[in-house]
């Protein structure tokens, strides 16, 4: 499943629907509760106020899911702006990460990702 979140003052991630444009009333932990407790195992999650703005990844976001749902693998969105954006989610736990913007302005050189990248 993919989610995206509004993060409020209080570091509480709502759920936005139509295209961003609205929050709900329902934040990701309650939504998680649900699926996680039916066997649910992973979540991209982007925190909308991050995506594309290269401002950095929201790392307490993304190690406050898997505190919460240790057995969901995570995959991060949103902020990436450099290899070490990807370093501090390798190292809070992520299983993946979306760089899109990152790769794309050459913020991240295909040798700065080889270390990331599964060899299968």
């Amino acid at each position: 499943m993919a989610f995206d979140v509004r993060i409020d003052d209080t570091k509480m991630p709502w759920l936005t629907t139509h295209g961003w444009q609205r929050t709900s009333s329902v934040s990701l932990w309650d939504l998680l509760e649900t699926y996680a407790a039916n066997g649910f195992q992973h979540v991209l999650c982007t925190d909308i106020a991050r995506d594309g703005a290269l401002t950095g990844a929201n790392v307490d976001l993304y190690r406050e899911g898997m505190k919460r749902f240790p057995s969901i693998r995570w995959q991060a969105s949103g902020g990436v702006a450099s290899v070490n954006d990807l370093h501090a989610l390798r190292d809070c736990g992520v299983a993946a990460v979306i760089s899109g913007k990152a790769l794309l302005e050459n913020k991240i050189s295909v040798e700065d990702l080889q270390p990331f990248l599964q060899n299968e």
